[in-house]
């Protein structure tokens, strides 16, 4: 007697999903505003050194020449040095764009500050550099309080503006358009940087949870399939090695309660030949076959097999199969359907007529089988002592589940009304399956 096809479990493959900054332009654009800001500061440095000493170097003042480029040269030895520190730290987060300025960014906010406060004191060129100055003051005080950010942006704007009339004399309207201008700029271009900022941080949250419920999902199927496969294994096991251990165990019991030699031995005789037949399904079971010789054929050797064993163990069970073209010689057709019906129509009747042998006391046992136009159905009827109001155990509830895995319906009912004060009420098992498959 076979099985069916054992098949592994089905394995979801999930793909892993890109990282937002391979599937987004955001952290691109984020990075490029800082590009844009760094060369800013340092465009509007290099006029101003220019601007400032050309006229210094012509005029001969050498201390102011000295003085201008140290001052130049603190701020942009600090403003690199926030840059860099900013860049490996950015490279080291989780987002990659990172932050704007470092840990100490308040200090070195400051440290900015005044240097550039420096240089527009010694030429007024440098007042220029209050735009870049502009956005880092939103970037890093906004970050803790907008209002305070902007009241910090209003202040450097009214400190370029004393700068002019300090070193002019007079205020232009250049110098203070200009200003103001780059201002409000400043203060949209730091709206939309932090929005863009949040933005690419919610894309990156947002696809690592997403990353994770998928591999979840993957790992969930593959325990889900895993224990699918396993159950089946529970199932197979029961409807055959296990059903003809028992059928062992029976006719062991029943040869040790015999005296005569001559039982015995054809006791014995029975337990080899179970013990073969279920040699042969567990070497089915691991070449994954399904029924070798025809269903009928296989519901017939069951049938036998199950009378034979019910014999040998001292009971007077008969067993009667029919099926289709079954003759009084025993022999029975072939008749073709599914798979996967016929492997369900032969497990629920192993199952069935073990528990017939194990639990029902009964003299006769008649199982039908019939193949109709879009179904099979089977029934094993006997008339032993019935199920009662027992709950169900494995084997029905097996035999159950693997009618519904074939959209079949299985029935297990008492088969009449007790008789003669015994109790006895028989039992029907009736099953019906789809004869090519789930119905439609």
């Amino acid at each position: 007697m076979g099985s069916e096809r054992m098949t592994p479990p089905a394995r979801t493959r999930v793909r892993p999903l890109p990282r937002p900054s391979d599937d987004t332009r955001m952290p691109a654009l984020l990075a490029a505003m800082r590009i844009i800001l760094h060369v800013t500061v340092a465009g509007l440095l290099a006029i101003g050194l220019v601007r400032s000493l050309v006229p210094a170097i012509r005029s001969g003042e050498h201390g102011l020449v000295w003085q201008i480029a140290s001052l130049a040269a603190v701020f942009a030895i600090v403003y690199l040095a926030g840059t860099v520190l900013e860049k490996r730290r950015s490279d080291r987060s989780s987002l990659g764009e990172g932050q704007i300025v470092v840990r100490a960014q308040l200090a070195w906010l400051i440290a900015v500050t005044l240097t550039w406060l420096g240089l527009m004191a010694v030429h007024v060129d440098f007042a220029w550099l209050a735009f870049p100055l502009f956005f880092l003051h939103l970037h890093v005080v906004g970050s803790r309080s907008v209002p305070i950010a902007i009241v910090l942006v209003v202040l450097l704007t009214v400190t370029v503006f004393l700068g002019f009339w300090w070193h002019e004399g007079r205020l232009g309207i250049g110098a203070v358009v200009g200003p103001v201008i780059g201002a409000v700029v400043a203060v949209a271009m730091s709206a939309a940087y932090s929005l863009f900022y949040a933005e690419a941080r919610t894309q990156r949250r947002i696809a690592a949870e997403l990353q994770a419920t998928r591999d979840h999902l993957a790992r969930s199927e593959r325990h889900a399939g895993a224990m699918r496969e396993r159950e089946r294994w529970a199932q197979d096991l029961h409807d055959t090695l296990a059903q003809g251990l028992a059928s062992v165990v029976l006719l062991s019991r029943a040869a040790q309660e015999q005296h005569s030699a001559e039982p015995l031995a054809g006791q014995l005789q029975q337990i080899e030949r179970s013990a073969v037949e279920n040699l042969a399904q567990a070497r089915a079971l691991v070449e994954q076959r399904g029924p070798g010789a025809g269903l009928s054929a296989e519901l017939l050797a069951t049938c036998r097999t199950t009378q034979d064993t019910a014999r040998s163990a001292g009971s007077d069970l008969t067993v009667e199969f029919h099926g289709p073209d079954a003759g009084p010689g025993g022999e029975a057709g072939d008749p073709p359907m599914g798979a996967e019906a016929a492997t369900i129509v032969l497990r629920v009747a192993q199952s069935a007529l073990a528990n017939v042998l194990q639990h029902a006391r009964a003299r006769r046992c008649v199982v039908t089988f019939v193949v109709h136009r879009d179904e099979v159905t089977l029934d094993v009827f006997d008339d032993g002592a019935g199920r009662g109001d027992r709950p169900e155990g494995f084997g029905i509830t097996t035999m159950r589940q693997r009618a519904n895995t074939a959209a079949g319906t299985l029935t297990v009912e008492d088969a009449f009304e007790p008789r003669n004060g015994d109790g006895a009420t028989g039992t029907v098992v009736a099953l019906s399956v789809p004869r090519w498959g789930e119905r439609a």
